[in-house]
């Protein structure tokens, strides 16, 4: 079940958590005391709201997901354009793939780390990532009602296609972006990414 009514404390040390992580730290492997440090807390405190450490790490993860979740539906339905949504969607995952603190690096850290906790670990981030496909659907389902897409995303035939392109699109905008030998600028790899997904859905 998500929980989205965090205490002011319980956000505190899920942005010790968070502050760990921008500094380079694998959070699958830091300590409680490291994290007690980095949320100006005492260790003792930690175990006042959390039973463990990985349930610490969890939490971080889903409060920054569901924070980023809330400011990307937000960043959605203030932008009408289909073109300017991709361009923040893009701009977002460039961003996220070189920031260590973003929700790409913790997943990755967290679900190669806590391999006991693999399974309470994934039915909540399912959940959290279904809300993210979510909006994202919505996204091409406006590019299809503005006629920039001629693919009826909405119909449940062409679902498992338009899935995968997206998923490509998306994937390939971050594999590019992690380059560090690529010489292309990220100007170009969104307007080369924004003309796949159109001439794929055309």
């Amino acid at each position: 079940t998500m929980k989205n009514n965090y205490s002011p404390k319980e956000i505190t040390i899920f942005n010790g958590v968070l502050r760990l992580a921008r500094e380079g730290a694998d959070v699958s492997k830091i300590t409680s005391q490291q994290i007690a440090a980095a949320a100006g807390v005492g260790k003792a405190t930690i175990y006042d709201y959390f039973s463990s450490k990985e349930e610490i790490v969890m939490g971080a993860l889903m409060y920054s997901m569901s924070d980023q979740a809330a400011q990307f539906a937000q960043a959605m339905d203030n932008t009408p354009d289909f073109r300017e949504k991709m361009e923040i969607i893009y701009t977002g995952i460039i961003g996220r793939v070189q920031d260590t603190g973003s929700i790409f690096h913790l997943l990755l850290q967290v679900t190669g780390g806590f391999k006991n906790s693999a399974d309470n670990i994934c039915q909540p981030l399912k959940e959290q990532i279904m809300e993210f496909a979510g909006i994202l659907y919505g996204v091409l389902s406006d590019g299809y009602h503005q006629g920039v897409l001629k693919t009826d995303v909405t119909a449940a035939e062409n679902h498992q296609y338009v899935r995968m392109v997206f998923i490509s699109n998306v994937f390939g905008v971050a594999s590019r972006a992690k380059d560090k030998n690529l010489s292309v600028s990220h100007r170009q790899i969104i307007d080369n990414a924004y003309k796949m997904l159109v001439k794929s859905l055309a």
